[in-house]
């Protein structure tokens, strides 16, 4: 196997594993920002277990609650397809931008803007029905006629049963509007910053102990999260109260302004720091580990397997000598 595929497959690898913990951390978080955006009203707290808590709080406190404690809707395709989605985006993306920058273009949107973008486009149409129907999953009032929760099969034949083919993909606008942008500027953020400590390292002679190493992966991956989430807030918005009335994006958005002006475009936005910048943050920081460990692994592997074949090759090439 070529060096570049040994680096291409432990890059898949340790993004997919990235991937995988940080969607099964996130859940709890996820679901909490999805039912605050798409403005679900959670079951409420009983009374005596909050008296210890501020009233401003109570309301986020039975949210986390709610969030945090069984049944779990959606569990398994969320998991899975977030999974599948930020393995792809960021493997791809980095894998695409390779190829560009082979062609020899300078150009500074194809090589750092278009990849993200191309590939986080795919992953959202391809993921939409998912999307739609996990979220409208996280209603309490979203029940089967005997009163359980639907599965994610039963929501989607719900949704195709009530609004069609097109219904599955009710929402791609802002979605995408959404999903995209935020994809593209973590990814931005996250190789320009990536850039500029390899630079600064390479003037202070390459070497950098495993901590310093560990804290620049951190401080990269945060501020890649948190761009992407803060910048993005309002269109996540604007797609789950899609999902829930059924609404067009112009539309709603309208009405939102109408509501309160433009504060609903901070709506949720402490939440989707967590639900948002958290696993992103996670995901990058944990492929940037597991390619440090593996890599060092596959390296020492295979310095290993190199002096094992020199060795029988000078005890054939002495045995041939011989004869």
């Amino acid at each position: 196997m070529s060096p570049s595929s040994n680096t291409d497959g432990l890059s898949f690898f340790s993004s997919l594993g990235a991937a995988g913990i940080a969607a099964a951390i996130n859940f709890p978080l996820w679901r909490a920002s999805a039912i605050a955006h798409s403005g679900f009203t959670p079951p409420a707290l009983p009374a005596q277990s909050m008296t210890f808590l501020p009233s401003s709080m109570r309301n986020s406190a039975s949210l986390y609650k709610h969030a945090m404690t069984g049944p779990f809707p959606g569990l398994p395709a969320v998991v899975g397809g977030m999974t599948w989605a930020r393995c792809t985006i960021f493997f791809g993306s980095d894998l695409l931008r390779s190829l560009v920058k082979e062609t020899g273009t300078e150009n500074a949107f194809m090589v750092n803007v278009l990849p993200a973008f191309t590939v986080s486009s795919f992953v959202q149409v391809v993921n939409m029905p998912i999307i739609r129907a996990t979220i409208t999953q996280q209603d309490p009032s979203f029940k089967t006629s005997t009163g359980n929760n639907m599965t994610t099969v039963q929501a989607l034949k719900h949704i195709y049963s009530n609004n069609g083919i097109a219904g599955l993909w009710h929402g791609t606008s802002a979605g995408l509007l959404k999903t995209v942008p935020k994809y593209v500027v973590s990814i931005v953020v996250k190789d320009y910053i990536g850039e500029l400590q390899k630079s600064r390292n390479e003037q202070r002679g390459g070497q950098i102990g495993k901590g310093e190493m560990a804290m620049q992966s951190a401080q990269k991956s945060l501020a890649a999260g948190i761009c992407g989430a803060v910048l993005t807030n309002p269109a996540d918005v604007i797609r789950n109260e899609m999902f829930k009335d059924d609404a067009l994006s112009l539309p709603q958005t309208l009405r939102n302004l109408n509501k309160g002006g433009w504060k609903w475009m901070l709506r949720g936005v402490d939440k989707n720091l967590i639900a948002v910048a958290a696993p992103v943050a996670t995901t990058i920081f944990l492929t940037d580990l597991f390619k440090d460990v593996f890599g060092n692994e596959i390296r020492e592997s295979g310095e290993v397997a190199r002096r094992a074949t020199r060795k029988l090759t000078r005890r054939f090439t002495n045995a041939e000598g011989k004869k």
